[in-house]
């Protein structure tokens, strides 16, 4: 009889991704191509709508009070996401989450509706995840990189399904690119966790993408009802559709690109049991 622990439904899943991760990689390059090749300006406009949206946004509300009043619905969303993400993957992925949603905002903000300034901005932010993906030894380095070429990819399939639907863009845009750098680098650090703990680099990314199952997938889905909610028109199918293509891009695409990093550099030498491991193990044999 096994007595081994059979994998669930996520786990295999997950392993699967791991294993067919070149496919993903081929579709997702031949697809960011085509997106650029085709619709760039398209895809420039978003960051663009996005960066005026919101600084006209910080100029009507002055005082906090009207800060609030105004976005108070993702403001919540955005609350209850930093709280599941230190709940699962502990307190340093909630820093983590919570940083790197606000740089997303601050890059918003610099960014100013410049129609100058994405392309620069996006060449620096490539090539600092280039050299911290070649030289960093921090497990951010590793997930970095993959984050950027999967976020234009992002931005090519929100952009199309905005367009099908003839809704504006750019706020979704900006909401889902802060949302996913926070997922991709709360991923990092607890994947780096389960490395320093001697998992292999397969298991890690595997436990660490199972223990943000539920803030990735209960927080898009409060992202995008939080937004689709606060606008006027209210598309509830064009948000199912983003919800969708948003868990998509994390289990299918970014998980398996990320595993092309150099997470092995990161893993202990020995490997440490939990107690909860030790549990698993059978009992003692009886002294005669």
């Amino acid at each position: 009889m096994d007595l081994r622990e059979k994998p669930g439904k996520v786990q295999t899943f997950l392993e699967l991704m791991l294993r067919f991760r070149l496919i993903a990689l081929v579709v997702m390059v031949i697809a960011t191509v085509s997106f650029v090749a085709t619709g760039w300006q398209e895809i420039v406009s978003l960051p663009l709508g996005s960066s005026e949206a919101f600084g006209m946004w910080l100029a009507e509300t002055e005082t906090a009070k009207g800060l609030w009043e105004s976005a108070r619905y993702i403001g919540v969303a955005s609350i209850a996401c930093v709280v599941m993400f230190v709940v699962f993957g502990g307190v340093r992925a909630g820093i983590a989450s919570a940083v790197s949603a606000l740089l997303s905002f601050v890059a918003l903000y610099v960014l100013g509706g410049a129609e100058s300034m994405p392309l620069p901005m996006f060449g620096i932010l490539a090539l600092v995840a280039i050299v911290m993906f070649i030289f960093g030894k921090l497990s951010v380095a590793c997930a970095l990189f993959p984050f950027v070429l999967s976020w234009l990819f992002l931005s090519g399939i929100l952009e199309i399904i905005s367009s099908k639907f003839d809704a504006a863009a750019s706020l979704m845009w900006g909401a889902h690119s802060a949302f996913a750098f926070a997922c991709a680098m709360a991923f990092a650090v607890v994947a780096g966790k389960h490395l320093s703990e001697g998992v292999p680099q397969a298991g890690a990314l595997v436990k660490a993408a199972k223990q943000l199952l539920a803030p990735v997938v209960i927080g898009s889905l409060l992202l995008v009802a939080a937004m689709t909610f606060d606008m006027g028109d209210r598309n509830w199918v064009y948000a199912a559709l983003q919800f969708v293509a948003f868990l998509v891009w994390f289990f299918v695409f970014f998980f398996s690109i990320s595993s092309f990093g150099p997470w092995e550099r990161l893993r202990s030498g020995s490997r440490r049991v939990e107690m909860k491991d030790k549990k698993k193990k059978g009992p003692a044999k009886k002294k005669k």
